[in-house]
């Protein structure tokens, strides 16, 4: 059998994007006095990508170019300038209204078969049209219905393949080590230095065993190693600012891990849904999300989980402003992660120490305005394993800062956020930019402060580097 979609015969697209667009999108949006990264929130693209299509070196999808109709009360005047144009295999181009790659890899398949299809689909557009899937937008709603999919469907799938290579359990645990040096790669240098490798080793080696044969227990195996690779893709893809690719990996990593019946695994996804939802600041779906999360851990029964997934839904009530419900969720995760069996847990997992747990607790408390809380749980949450964990650390540093400068201590706050621009040049993660960038935003306004201009002009270089 083969899931690889056919491309001979099939139309290839791309935009045709009017000259004024780049021009037009800067004008509307100086109107309108956003800043590039507020602009950025509220269409859930990177500010450094909305500085490419200002400066005309990137072209924006259609599904882009109606948000930004939106954001700007644009009238439709922005999407006017943007078509798809589509090529047949004799070179004929017909310009189209709608952007074909804007669904794709959004669907929760009805069974496991069609499931792969969709997930070698992903990975194979992902290889060959990064450029075209790169922009594609992301909605916190298609999230939903695969999470809701996945609570009410029957876990009975058992996959077998009948291709002609044998896979067995060598090949599967190839796949997970693989996958966890990556994993290693990422937590070290960010999601730019491993998101490509990851993806081709999906769309190649791992593409190449779903097509083999194998019975039902060495299937499951497969689909759960696939899908923990796929959802890493999705994590880096999401650290590095693509965030609507990134949803995409994730739904296809939950359907995998689906279709292997792996419920510790599907937790983790539905978790890592939430904390996407929550940092683009949809925190209603966030922290339904983490519920899904939190009952999917339960039934696994891993402790681990429960507790992210309730700091997770704190922070989802943190960023929509529900101190009470925040205080609650927090309480929930502190008791899960007592309760918590680490040495058990799959290796996954391994990050969630009290470190984590601290530096989630104050992200809920800076959110909620609480520099005073959040500056202690910041502390704490330093005492970490640095070498391993390098972009944690420079998470960890820039919240810090920020709690010291929601607590008035503005010198303190610069010289801590000295330390954040330090840990952040070695990183490719724009989450690593952003937390910078909201620390910088946050301190603009003291710049006259000897300490605050010196961390201003220190973090220029690393702020504008995309």
């Amino acid at each position: 059998m083969s899931f690889v979609a056919r491309e001979r015969g099939m139309p290839r697209r791309s935009v045709l994007v009017d000259p004024a667009f780049p021009s037009r999108l800067k004008e509307l949006r100086e109107q309108r006095g956003v800043s590039l990264r507020r602009l950025g929130q509220q269409v859930h693209c990177s500010h450094g990508f909305l500085w490419d299509l200002e400066a005309g070196k990137k072209q924006p999808s259609v599904s882009v170019a109606l948000l930004l109709d939106g954001a700007l009360g644009g009238n439709g005047e922005l999407s006017a300038m943007v078509r798809e144009m589509s090529a047949d295999s004799s070179g004929h181009k017909d310009a189209r209204d709608h952007d074909a790659p804007s669904g794709l890899g959004l669907e929760f398949a009805p069974d496991w078969r069609q499931g792969v299809a969709l997930a070698v689909d992903l990975w194979q557009e992902d290889v060959q049209r990064r450029k075209m899937l790169r922009a594609v937008g992301f909605s916190a709603t298609a999230f939903m219905a695969p999470a809701m999919r996945w609570l009410v469907s029957p876990m009975d799938e058992r996959p077998s393949g009948d291709g002609d290579r044998l896979i067995g359990e060598p090949d599967v645990e190839t796949v997970k080590r693989i996958t966890a040096t990556y994993r290693t790669l990422d937590n070290q240098f960010g999601g730019g230095h491993v998101r490509e490798s990851i993806v081709r080793f999906l769309q190649g080696e791992v593409a190449a065993m779903l097509q083999g044969r194998y019975d039902a227990n060495t299937g499951r195996a497969l689909l759960s190693a696939a899908a923990e690779a796929t959802q890493l893709a999705g994590w880096a893809s999401y650290d590095i600012g693509m965030n609507g690719l990134a949803q995409r990996y994730m739904i296809q990593a939950l359907r995998l891990a689906y279709g292997a019946g792996d419920r510790a695994l599907g937790a983790e996804i539905l978790a890592a849904m939430s904390h996407q939802a929550a940092y683009l600041k949809a925190s209603a779906h966030a922290v339904d999300l983490a519920r899904a999360a939190g009952r999917v851990a339960a039934e696994a029964g891993i402790k681990a989980i429960e507790a992210e997934s309730a700091v997770l839904k704190a922070q989802g009530h943190a960023s929509g402003g529900d101190e009470a419900a925040c205080a609650k969720a927090l309480d929930r995760a502190k008791r899960a992660f007592d309760k918590a069996d680490r040495t058990s847990a799959p290796q996954w997992i391994g990050y969630f120490d009290e470190s984590y747990l601290a530096a989630k607790f104050g992200h809920c408390f800076a959110a909620l305005g609480r520099g005073d809380l959040a500056r202690r749980f910041a502390e704490r949450s330093l005492d970490m394993d640095g070498r391993h964990y390098a972009r944690g650390k420079q998470f960890n540093l820039a919240l810090l800062a920020t709690a010291h400068a929601q607590a008035g201590d503005l010198d303190q706050a610069s010289a801590v956020g000295m330390q954040a621009v330090d840990a952040a040049e070695g990183l490719d993660s724009m989450r690593a930019r952003d937390y910078l960038g909201e620390l910088a935003d946050r301190l603009a306004k003291h710049v006259g402060l000897p300490a605050v201009r010196e961390f201003t002009e220190r973090a220029r270089p690393v702020l504008t580097a995309v």
